[in-house]
C-alpha cells in the first residue's frame, strides 16, 4: 500500500472525522488508480487509510482513522454494526423496506444498500470500490446469514446498460415484489429498474397518512409511483390529483392505487409538466387542500428544464397560487446542493413578493435508517417542509 504524504492541514481534517478525499490535499501530485488502497501520512506518521475513486466532487473516500487491516473482516463489522442499528425494522409488522447501509454514514462512502423484504440492493457510486465487490459481498454474506437475495446497481457509466442492474447472489426476485412501508403496499421492481421509489420520505409520508389528507383534495406533482397519492387516499383524502412528466409514471401509479384497494379511475392521473398543469390549475380556479412537491434535482420536458437550485422558487410560487388559503404546502429537496437554510429564504422571497406568508408546521431530516456524519453535513441531504399557507 502506498504512502502518501498529506498536509498538517489536511491531516486534522481527516483525524477530526471528515470523510472525503480531496488529491489537493497531497503534498505532491498522485494519480494513482481506481480503488487503490492508500495510506495517508504526515512526515512518515499514520493519518488514516482511504480508497481512490474520481465520482463527481470527491477524488475518493476515507476508510478509517485507526491503523488496522483493510480487508474482509473490516467490511464485515461495519455490515454488522449497521444491521445492529436498524434491529427494530426487521421486527417491524408494517415496514419491509429501508435503507440498510448508509455510504459515509456508516463508515464507507460511495455505498449505500437498500433492504427490500429479504433482498438487499447494493448501490455503487464510483468505479473504485466496484473494484473491491467481491470482497464486499464476502464480508456481506460473512455478517448477514438469512438474506433472500442481492442485487447491485451502478451509479457510473458503464458500457452497456444491462451491467446497470443485476442480480448477484441468491434468490431472484419476483418480477413484480410486493414491499411494505407503513403499512402501505408498493410495488418494485428489482429485475429492469435503477430505481425504484425513495425511502427517504417515510416519516413525511405516514404523517401526511395520519395527519393531513383526511377529507381533503391533495395534489402530487412528480408523483413518481404513487406513494403520495396512495397514502393520502388511505389517510382518507377525498381525491388525488397525480401529475408526473412520464407514462411510466402514470401506468405505475394505477398498479400502485389497486395494490392498496384505490380505484384508480377515481383519481386524476395526468401525464404533463407539473408547473404547467400547476399554471392550468391557477388560471382556472381549481384550489387544493393540499400541494405535495417532491421535484427530482434535475428534469428536462419539452417545455422547460427544471434544476432544482435554481428552479424552485418558480415551482413554489405556482403551488401557492394553487392552493387554498390555510392550505397545506409540502416542500422536499433531495440534495445536499440546496440547504434547508437556502431554502428557507427561497420561501420568504416567494411569499412576500405575494403579499403571503406561511407557517412552518414541521420540519423533516435524513430518518433514522439514512445514517448521517455530523463532519460532512452532503450525508444529511433529505429535508422537507410542511407549510400551512395564507394569503
Amino acid at each position: 500500500m502506498k504512502s502518501i504524504e498529506i498536509t498538517n492541514e489536511a491531516a486534522r481534517k481527516y483525524k477530526d472525522g471528515y470523510p472525503r478525499l480531496d488529491v489537493k490535499d497531497f503534498s505532491a501530485p498522485y494519480q494513482g488508480t481506481d480503488g487503490e488502497l492508500i495510506k495517508l501520512v504526515v512526515r512518515n506518521q499514520f493519518v488514516a487509510y482511504a480508497y481512490l475513486a474520481k465520482q463527481r466532487n470527491s477524488d475518493g473516500w476515507v476508510l478509517t482513522t485507526e491503523e488496522k487491516y483493510i480487508d474482509e473482516n473490516f467490511f464485515r463489522k461495519l455490515f454488522t454494526m449497521a444491521q445492529i442499528k436498524r434491529a427494530d425494522f426487521y421486527y417491524s409488522e408494517e415496514t419491509n423496506v429501508f435503507r440498510f447501509f448508509n455510504g459515509v454514514g456508516d463508515g464507507l462512502g460511495g455505498l449505500t444498500i437498500d433492504y427490500y423484504a429479504g433482498y438487499y440492493v447494493f448501490t455503487f457510486d464510483n468505479k473504485g470500490l466496484y473494484q473491491h465487490r467481491s470482497t464486499l459481498y464476502s464480508a456481506f454474506e460473512a455478517a448477514i446469514k438469512d438474506y433472500e437475495g442481492i442485487y447491485e446497481k451502478l451509479q457510473f457509466n458503464v458500457q452497456k446498460n444491462a451491467l446497470k442492474n443485476r442480480h448477484v447472489k441468491g434468490e431472484v426476485a419476483p418480477e413484480t415484489l410486493e414491499v411494505e412501508q407503513n403499512g402501505v403496499k408498493y410495488l418494485v421492481y428489482l429485475n429492469n429498474e435503477l430505481s425504484n421509489f425513495a425511502l427517504d420520505k417515510r416519516e413525511l409520508l405516514a404523517d401526511l397518512k395520519t395527519k393531513y389528507a383526511a377529507e381533503k383534495i391533495v395534489f402530487s406533482g412528480f408523483s413518481r409511483n404513487g406513494s403520495v397519492g396512495a397514502n393520502a387516499m388511505l389517510g382518507g383524502a377525498f381525491k388525488t390529483v397525480n401529475v408526473d412528466l412520464t407514462l411510466k409514471a402514470g401506468e405505475r401509479l394505477k398498479k400502485q392505487f389497486l395494490a392498496n384497494g384505490i380505484d384508480p379511475e377515481k383519481q386524476e392521473i395526468r401525464t404533463m409538466d407539473v408547473q404547467g398543469y400547476l399554471d392550468y390549475a391557477f388560471n382556472h380556479h381549481i384550489e387544493f387542500d393540499v400541494t405535495f412537491l417532491d421535484p427530482p434535482v434535475f428534469v428536462r420536458s419539452k417545455k422547460r428544464t427544471f434544476n432544482l437550485s435554481k428552479d424552485y422558487p418558480s415551482l413554489i410560487e405556482a403551488a401557492l397560487k394553487a392552493t387554498k388559503n390555510e392550505g397545506l404546502l409540502i416542500l422536499t429537496a433531495n440534495s445536499a446542493s440546496l440547504s434547508l437554510k437556502k431554502l428557507k429564504e427561497q420561501l420568504e422571497n416567494v411569499f412576500t413578493e405575494h403579499n403571503s406568508r406561511f407557517e412552518i408546521l414541521h420540519t423533516y431530516h435524513s430518518p433514522q435508517d439514512f445514517a448521517t456524519l455530523k463532519q460532512y453535513r452532503q450525508s444529511d441531504y433529505f429535508k422537507a417542509l410542511i407549510l400551512r399557507i395564507y394569503r
